[in-house]
């Protein structure tokens, strides 16, 4: 929903008193079962069904359960009331994740200096050594500061280049890029296939004078024996591979690793959601889902198996899977508690935290309101700001029933009954 909300027609803003969606039924109809059977079918392919694991995914089933405790809006003009529960705050919660990264896409002008170039960059490994990694339980989120450290490098032997005849000094601690980037361990039909998005600036900033000097293009062949190289150094360093099979690997793709690249340009909005959609959104989305049959224990799902170079139209295909191998892919390629998915290097790390934050406290009401263009703290009757209260869980359920004695639920908002004459 979010992602897509450049699309020009808008729905009607109808708010969902409980969070609800097919992707979530088959976390409450076939957790229980997934639970004993795991050890059996996926515990050798995908590793331990840990706690942290199973604690996100009873914070799913809880996602959107007002006793957890709600945001209530109350009109002092017309006495309407809405609740919004809170976000259960799982990773594995497509609806609450999504909204999270919505909100990081929309607000990326409070990160990325939009006065400079960027360019989106791709950096993948050959299936043989993913198929190594995986057979190895190796920690693929490596690979995201790998990439990030060879674009700095490249770009900066490349200025020292350019600009040696105007003898610039140009070194690898004076000098600086901005990127931002992420690791996206599958491809779109949720095959292992671990690569790492990076947003980046074409331009090097001077630490202390803040100059700027751009590079027009970049050298984009070397990037990919010098990514192919960093890879197999770090990760021989950390003993995934021994020495003969990283000389292997390199004898094998003597021209590096694929590393692909897409200019990002066009007006403010464009590059922000065009680097939402390549960086931010997760691996999989609720709308991916065609049909879950729970008597057969199959999921049907859509995903893009390609897209035209010359005309950027994409292709999908449907895949039907058994469900719980599809839940034990949820839960495997979900991310560790409190590990950084998205991390920022640079000029883009300064003060990040508390951008981060700012961007966080304007998420929900700005997701709906690029969504369906309306103002969900405004009250629907009146037009009027709505004030705010937080209730928590020790206090939800008396609320709740406070309401539901005094007050009508219609089309998501709470309306004082018709008093008798």
């Amino acid at each position: 929903m979010y992602i897509c909300s450049t699309e020009k027609f808008k729905p009607a803003y109808l708010p969902a008193f409980e969070r609800w969606s097919l992707y979530k039924s088959i976390w409450m109809n076939h957790w229980e079962e997934f639970q004993r059977i795991y050890d059996r079918r996926f515990l050798s392919r995908y590793g331990e069904l840990s706690d942290s694991k199973k604690e996100e995914v009873e914070k799913l089933l809880g996602c959107g359960n007002f006793q957890n405790g709600f945001q209530r809006y109350s009109c002092e003009e017309c006495d309407v009331n809405l609740i919004v529960p809170f976000s259960c705050k799982s990773r594995l919660c497509l609806s609450c994740y999504r909204k999270k990264l919505f909100g990081w896409s929309v607000n990326l002008s409070h990160i990325l200096n939009m006065d400079l170039r960027h360019i989106h960059i791709t950096f993948t490994i050959p299936g043989t050594v993913s198929n190594l990694l995986f057979q190895r339980r190796c920690e693929v989120e490596d690979m995201i500061s790998v990439a990030a450290e060879v674009y700095k490098k490249e770009l900066i032997k490349f200025a020292r280049l350019k600009f040696n005849k105007e003898e610039i000094a140009i070194s690898d601690k004076e000098w600086l890029t901005g990127s931002i980037a992420t690791l996206h361990k599958c491809g779109n039909s949720l095959n292992f296939n671990p690569h790492v998005h990076l947003v980046g600036t074409t331009a090097i900033i001077h630490k202390e004078t803040k100059e700027v000097l751009n590079l027009s293009f970049l050298r984009y062949k070397k990037f990919a024996f010098s990514w192919m190289m960093a890879f197999c150094k770090h990760y021989e360093k950390e003993k995934v591979i021994t020495k003969a099979e990283s000389l292997v690997i390199q004898n094998k793709y003597k021209n590096g690793f694929h590393v692909y690249f897409q200019p990002i340009a066009g007006e403010e909005k464009e590059p922000l959601f065009r680097t939402a959609e390549y960086i931010a959104s997760g691996f999989f989305h609720n709308s991916q889902i065609q049909k879950v049959d729970d008597d057969k224990k199959e999921i049907t799902f859509r995903y893009k198996s390609w897209v035209e170079r010359s005309t950027r139209e994409k292709v999908f295909q449907e895949q039907r899977i058994d469900v719980y191998e599809f839940m034990a892919k949820m839960l495997f390629f979900l991310p560790d508690p409190n590990r950084k998915m998205i991390r920022y290097y640079g000029i883009y790390a300064n003060r990040i935290k508390e951008k981060l934050e700012f961007i966080e406290q304007r998420t929900w009401a700005q997701a709906i309101e690029n969504s369906f263009d309306a103002k969900p703290q405004h009250c629907p009757d009146c037009a009027k700001k709505m004030q705010l209260t937080i209730v928590y869980s020790y206090s939800a359920r008396k609320t709740m029933e406070g309401l539901r004695k005094t007050y009508s639920y219609n089309n998501g908002y709470f309306r004082p009954k018709a008093r008798p004459p």
